[in-house]
Parts: structure tokens; sequence; C-alpha cells
């Protein structure tokens, strides 16, 4: 059941960019795991800015690419504190972050309003 809209994920993906660039300096996390989630907040960012829905800029990537990224996204945010350890007292932003990408891909439209998508 899709229910979240293009425009509201929007906003998620943007704020949600900006946090995780935020997250290491929070947690004071210094060297592998900064800079990943520093890389991973500002992939973020970027593939929001191509996609094409409501507060993408360039409307480059589909939707359904996007939410594929998005996936990766949780992914790589629940496994980056174990590959990179993270002290376990500081993992739960990065785990509950990586959790809620996932249950975002699963239940956001796949179609925006005013774009180009036809499904």
């Amino acid at each position: 059941m899709r229910v979240v809209s293009t425009l509201f994920h929007g906003i998620v993906d943007y704020l949600v960019g900006i946090l995780v660039i935020a997250l290491p300096f929070f947690l004071e996390l210094t060297g592998g795991p900064r800079v990943v989630l520093v890389i991973l907040g500002v992939a973020v960012i970027l593939y929001s800015f191509l996609t094409d829905y409501e507060l993408g800029a360039v409307r480059f990537l589909r939707i359904r690419f996007h939410l594929l990224l998005d996936a990766l996204f949780g992914i790589s945010m629940l496994i980056s504190p174990w590959l990179f350890d993270v002290p376990a007292d500081r993992r739960w932003p990065v785990y509950f972050i990586g959790a809620l990408a996932l249950v975002l891909t699963m239940i956001t439209q796949t179609r925006a309003d005013g774009t180009a998508a036809t499904d």
C-alpha cells in the first residue's frame, strides 16, 4: 500500500541527506564512519536533485529508480556501523535512518504529479 506522496518523500529525502551529513559530527565519529556517512548523505541529496518528482531540479531519474537507490541507501545505513566499527552506543541513529529509508521505499507512490512518468 503506497500511501506516501512523492512530494512528502522528497521533503524527507533532503532532510535525511542533511541529517546523515551532520550525524557523524553529532555522534563524534571520525575516520571511516564519518566519511561514509557524509558520502551517503551527499548521495541522497544528489540523486534527489536528479529525480523526476516535485522537488527534483533536473528530473533525470525515474521515481522507481530513485526508490531503488533509497533501498540501497537504507541497506548501506544498516550495514555501515558494523562494517566501519561504529561504537555500539552510537549505532542506533544510523540503524533507525536505514530502517526508515527501507520502509519509505515500500510505501511511497511510484508516480509524481506533473512529471513525465506514465506508470
